[in-house]
């Protein structure tokens, strides 16, 4: 119960959380978009600027570049010519690019010597050496050396935001003399990404202000008839069962309400009358106070149960002691003269002079007497004493013996398959002939009981303590109302039956301080567990 209202009151946070996640899921979608876009804005000016280096380069001169490397003379006209193409460069496109010629070297102190640059670079002037990033010099030295366009990424240095692309100049020899760079301001991708970054910030913080206050409203509604219900559920749980829930008019839980309602009438009657059962079983009365938590109503219901349970053993053990000494008195009375009168019927079966007919009334008679002196047997076996001979009995090759016995008959009767299954070695503590004659009467009984055929199964294992004899057919089953009269006197299920083989069973289990178990299903079969101590050495 408990756990169960814990579990209702973290419903509105989860609810709550989850449209919190919801928001956060497209907040981050959003930055994923936008992130896409920024590498492809990224992608497209990096193309134009390596279109811009590839085709500038076919332009250059590599002989001017060589001279004017080697003179370092700006008033040189191979000088002069290179500046004004760096220039043109700026003039035919946006003013966002910058232009230059570099030399092929990089100095110890990770300087680069620029021969020429545009008139748009700001701080930096022809024929002299200019510190770069990293970055800049690593893509520097790989045109170099794979003599191709290179490309660097975004970066930044002391100058602005960058974003360069490097094109080697080669001679006839193929011989790279200089590098032309063409530099482009970054600096708009990252003022976007920023704009963009506080405008998805502004948006998401007013959204999620505006869900939150939504919701919170949203869910004090519709959570309003939950809080109720959780509130009477606290209240059953500490024991106050006249709580009653009204809930609101056309709500859509009026059906949960009418039931929490019917099971707090249901309770405070269980437990009302759950007081009153003490002092008839002679205990003493249960205030409402300490009954009204369930924890303590449950532990006495279980007693109740219990003790119920030890009654009806003590009764039907009394009833098994009271037939046992009626069927000894009565047994010993017509014993003696069914004897008597079974010796003058076998001396009359003998005799020449019958006729066929009298022959077959006379042989009828003793069949009779025969069946009689069974039921005599079976009397007097109630009447034994309780103090048997007990040993150690290997379940498993009794039930392989039982089995073999049993095969011949089950063949005769119908077309029955027998089925034995032994689970390693169980020892149990027993009589062999009175657990044999266990097992062949609760096998008899199911043969007889699969009349168009079946399967019938015996099974052997250990559990716990205990060693477990399980036999199961698929015969004709049993209704509950049979199973509760199983095992008594004078019932059985077959038409020549008198119940007393498996009340004789249920004697002789318990006298080996064990029990049955019954389990079955109309039309489906039977199962019987039989239960009995494990010998321990």
């Amino acid at each position: 119960m408990k756990k169960w209202i814990r579990q209702l009151s973290l419903y509105r946070q989860v609810l709550f959380f989850s449209f919190f996640i919801t928001f956060v899921v497209i907040f981050m979608i959003s930055s994923f978009s936008y992130a896409l876009q920024t590498k492809k804005e990224i992608e497209q000016l990096t193309d134009r600027v390596e279109g811009l280096s590839t085709l500038w380069t076919a332009v250059v001169s590599p002989e001017d570049v060589e001279k004017v490397i080697m003179t370092k003379d700006p008033n040189d006209p191979a000088a002069k010519r290179l500046q004004q193409q760096v220039n043109l460069i700026n003039e035919r496109n946006s003013s966002y690019f910058h232009s230059g010629i570099v030399a092929t070297s990089i100095n110890e102190d990770k300087e680069v010597y620029a021969t020429v640059v545009s008139n748009s670079y700001e701080g930096l002037k022809p024929f002299s050496f200019y510190k770069s990033v990293d970055i800049h010099n690593i893509a520097l030295l790989e045109a170099i050396e794979e003599k191709k366009v290179v490309s660097t990424k975004v970066y930044t240095d002391d100058l602005g935001t960058w974003l360069s692309s490097f094109a080697p100049i080669q001679n006839e020899e193929g011989k790279v003399v200089g590098v032309l760079v063409i530099d482009a301001e970054a600096s708009f991708i990252k003022h976007s990404q920023l704009e963009t970054i506080l405008y998805l910030t502004v948006v998401f913080v007013v959204t999620i202000v505006i869900v939150f206050f939504t919701l919170k409203y949203v869910l004090n509604n519709v959570m309003e008839p939950v809080d109720e219900i959780l509130y009477g559920l606290h209240e059953v749980s500490v024991g106050n069962f006249n709580i009653h829930l009204s809930g609101k008019k056309n709500s859509n839980l009026d059906p949960l309400y009418e039931r929490f309602n019917f099971m707090t009438q249901q309770l405070a009657i269980l437990f009302d009358r759950l007081s009153i059962s003490s002092p008839l079983n002679g205990k003493q009365a249960v205030s409402d106070e300490q009954l009204h938590t369930f924890e303590v109503a449950i532990g006495k219901m279980d007693t109740i149960i219990k003790e119920t349970k030890l009654l009806k053993e003590l009764q039907r053990a009394e009833k098994m002691n009271a037939i046992g000494q009626l069927a000894a008195s009565v047994a010993h009375e017509i014993r003696n003269p069914m004897t008597v009168v079974k010796g003058f019927l076998q001396i009359f079966l003998a005799k020449d002079g019958l006729s066929e007919e009298e022959h077959m009334y006379v042989k009828l008679m003793l069949e009779e007497m025969n069946r009689a002196e069974k039921i005599i047997n079976e009397y007097l076996s109630l009447a034994k004493p309780d103090l048997e001979f007990s040993e150690k009995v290997n379940a498993g090759d009794l039930a392989h013996k039982v089995m073999d016995l049993m095969n011949s008959y089950a063949l005769m009767s119908k077309s029955i398959g027998m089925q034995t299954k032994v689970s390693g070695d169980v020892f149990i503590k027993g009589n062999v002939s009175e657990l044999k004659q266990v097992l062949i009467n609760i096998l008899k009984n199911g043969i007889e009981a699969m009349k168009d055929g079946g399967t019938l199964s015996l099974s052997v294992r250990e559990e716990g303590h205990f060693g477990i004899f399980e036999i199961f057919d698929t015969g004709i089953g049993m209704s509950e109302d049979e199973l509760q009269r199983l095992g008594t006197a004078f019932y059985s299920l077959k038409e020549k039956g008198t119940g007393m083989g498996l009340m004789v069973c249920y004697q002789i289990i318990e006298r080996m301080r064990g029990s049955i178990e019954v389990e079955s299903q109309k039309g489906v079969g039977t199962t019987f567990r039989i239960i009995l101590p494990l010998h321990r050495e």
